[in-house]
């Protein structure tokens, strides 16, 4: 099948349906990344085709992709009528360590379908069997705060000794030592770009950073900052992903 599609898109390139079912075809064979190519050439097409936005959220969740999943998913209007791509929004949240956003997404979910059961989101819940759900998460939500101060620092994070003392010198030493570095001509301020798959430890090693010297930490995601729009079409420009 998907031979014969390709085969019937070399002569019908612009053949938006036929490269959906092409995409379709794709997904249900686990071959995200194709898929994801397949959804993105039918954007740039039709960058309102809410059809391919929605195979493009379950193409990047399933590599993993989560912060530009979630980009996608929120540019959809009518969202919160797939509970399917709600519980990969949830799933992408979660992963992400976005527990406040993860957790609003649960309720919702659970709004719509009180007996939904999902192992990984279901571990949102404080283990009370005497509260309900609703009550369960409130608890939750209530002691999560974006902006925190962390109580670890580089002595919970093991190894990565080489990054902790260019963080030491870029970042922390400046901060304990202003008037020094004043005093050499140096600039307190700037930053350190970590980078890796996610669960390798970015964001701990961010909040050990922040605990080394006692200050505050807010995490944000990607989506918060990115549309997924910028250096489109829109903008005259190549767009990527």
């Amino acid at each position: 099948m998907i031979d014969n599609l390709r085969e019937a898109l070399q002569q019908s390139p612009d053949n938006i349906p036929l490269r959906i079912l092409l995409a379709e075809n794709l997904l249900q064979a686990k071959m995200f990344a194709e898929a994801e190519t397949e959804y993105r050439i039918v954007l740039e097409k039709d960058p309102n085709n809410s059809k391919a936005k929605r195979g493009l959220v379950k193409s990047y969740f399933e590599q993993g992709k989560y912060s530009i999943a979630i980009v996608v998913y929120e540019e959809l209007s009518d969202r919160e009528k797939d509970m399917e791509l709600m519980v990969m929004h949830a799933k992408s949240l979660m992963r992400n360590d976005e527990l406040s956003k993860a957790i609003e997404v649960y309720k919702n979910i659970l709004a719509l379908n009180p007996a939904f059961k999902d192992d990984e989101l279901d571990s949102l819940r404080k283990t009370n069997p005497s509260q309900s759900a609703e009550q369960q998460l409130a608890d939750i939500e209530n002691g999560f705060q974006e902006v925190e101060r962390p109580r670890i620092n580089f002595d919970d994070v093991g190894g990565m000794t080489k990054v902790k003392e260019e963080i030491n010198i870029k970042i922390i030493q400046p901060l304990q030592y202003p008037d020094l570095y004043k005093a050499y001509g140096k600039k307190i301020g700037g930053g350190i770009l970590l980078y890796g798959p996610p669960g390798c430890g970015k964001t701990h090693l961010a909040r050990a950073t922040a605990g080394q010297i006692k200050a505050s930490f807010i995490s944000i995601g990607i989506h918060d900052v990115l549309d997924m729009w910028v250096g489109g079409r829109r903008t005259q420009a190549s767009r990527s992903f």
